[in-house]
């Protein structure tokens, strides 16, 4: 009898602390960490625990999404990503998660899809749709629809050292192709 008060009791204090601990696994989740396999980790048990307004399960979502792209688990990402559009209808950012995802699955037109809505809603900075929608029509075999929005987003973003080399890199190969 009274093992099984004990462990009803410490049933109910561990159920007492699931939305402090839930809190907790946010906080972590939100966080700057470095290793987005941990923040992925803290991301997915915050929401296993519950407990999170849905302003939170939107961020831990995204923030997980984020995370598993960095990973290198683009359907995980854009199982995410889905998720938070669900919640948040029209998130631009999941919407770029989600077009950077597809494109990692090699969902080419569902990718460019996404980025040409970005871009008719004037997403800012607008050179980074550019870039992205620059790599996915290279990786989709259009090396010089990929070298106009290359140019693009160099024009948009003269400094930008990220966008100069994609570009320059872009150039060379169509270079060496033509040969």
């Amino acid at each position: 009898m009274k093992r099984t008060f004990i462990r009803a009791l410490t049933g109910l204090l561990m159920f007492a602390a699931l939305p402090a601990a839930a809190q907790s696994e946010i906080e972590v989740c939100q966080s700057d960490t470095e290793n987005s396999v941990i923040r992925a980790a803290n991301c997915d048990l915050a929401l296993r625990l519950g407990e999170l307004s849905p302003e939170q399960t939107i961020v831990a979502l995204y923030n997980r999404g984020q995370a598993s792209l960095l990973a290198e688990q683009p359907a995980k990402a854009l199982e995410d990503f889905e998720a938070v559009l669900k919640l948040q209808p029209g998130d631009k950012d999941a919407i770029l998660g989600r077009a950077i995802s597809r494109r990692h699955l090699k969902q080419f037109d569902g990718a460019l899809a996404d980025i040409d809505l970005l871009l008719a809603q004037n997403y800012q900075p607008a050179a980074k749709l550019y870039l992205q929608r620059g790599i996915t029509h290279f990786m989709d075999g259009n090396a010089g629809q990929s070298l106009a929005d290359l140019r693009k987003a160099k024009e948009l973003a003269p400094d930008d050292a990220v966008i100069a080399d994609r570009l320059w890199k872009t150039e060379q190969f169509i270079k060496q192709k033509g040969k």
